[in-house]
């Protein structure tokens, strides 16, 4: 055998190895790893954006739970205001309605009083008129006269 038959044997043989592995095993094997590094990279923009987002929603959620926290607090505050309106109301209205009470009051007292001196009036009207009659009946004697007025007195 010929060395340069070999030779050209040889290169043939490689350059159709070299066209099957681009062919068939190359091309594939690229495909496949450009497929998987776009893979990973789409995963790793994945992972970022789902860090902002995360990032975003800590800020988000921090916001709302200081919003709640001050509309907690005027709540709490406006409360606290009517509450103290309210009492404050309250004791007026009370205040109010003991001064009538004590009005009314003074006013049935003085309508008794009024009556209680309208009796003790007719009541001594009626003494006077009873020792003046027994007076008269009587004989006009000094003595009898202060015992007479005595008994009434006691009577």
């Amino acid at each position: 055998m010929n060395v340069t038959a070999t030779l050209f044997g040889q290169m043939i043989t490689f350059i159709v190895f070299v066209w099957f592995i681009k062919a068939y095993l190359w091309e594939p094997l690229t495909d496949a790893m450009e497929s998987r590094t776009k893979k990973i990279s789409d995963g790793l923009a994945a992972a970022e954006q789902g860090q902002k987002k995360i990032e975003q929603a800590t800020i988000e959620f921090s916001t709302r739970i200081d919003e709640a926290k001050s509309k907690a607090t005027n709540i709490i505050t406006d409360a606290e205001s009517k509450s103290k309106t309210i009492v404050e109301d309250a004791r007026l209205s009370a205040r109010e309605e003991a001064q009538k009470i004590a009005k009314t009051s003074a006013q049935q007292l003085e309508q008794e009083v009024n009556a209680a001196r309208e009796k003790l009036k007719s009541d001594v009207a009626a003494l006077s008129l009873l020792c003046a009659e027994k007076i008269i009946s009587k004989e006009v004697d000094k003595n009898m006269h202060n015992q007479i007025i005595n008994e009434v007195i006691n009577k």
